[in-house]
């Protein structure tokens, strides 16, 4: 999938200016933002599917997290608010398994 190079540097910034702890998901922006694209149709990648792959890179009960990130880079909130509570992305769920009590699951 095509990456343009001014969108891949908004991606970079955003990602550089998210908070330290928000960086072990924002790693997965990048897949993320391809199935957005993906998912519209789309052979390369635009600014909206970046910005929504960028927000579901993050769980769901983290984004409040970024929308900081994002109206300082211009982005409107409203226009992305179901991107901000649409499902969490697969990933999370191996990245945070939930915790288990002697071998299992509670």
């Amino acid at each position: 999938m095509y990456w343009p190079p001014e969108i891949k540097e908004k991606l970079a910034a955003m990602v550089a200016d998210t908070p330290a702890q928000y960086h072990r998901y924002t790693d997965d922006a990048l897949a993320v933002s391809e199935l957005q694209a993906k998912k519209a149709g789309r052979s390369e990648i635009d600014e909206e599917a970046m910005i929504r792959g960028f927000i579901i890179s993050v769980p769901r009960h983290l984004r409040d997290g970024i929308e900081e990130v994002l109206t300082n880079h211009n982005i409107d909130i409203m226009y992305y608010r179901p991107a901000l509570d649409d499902a969490n992305y697969p990933n999370h769920l191996r990245k945070n398994p939930a915790p288990t009590v002697n071998g299992t699951r509670p």
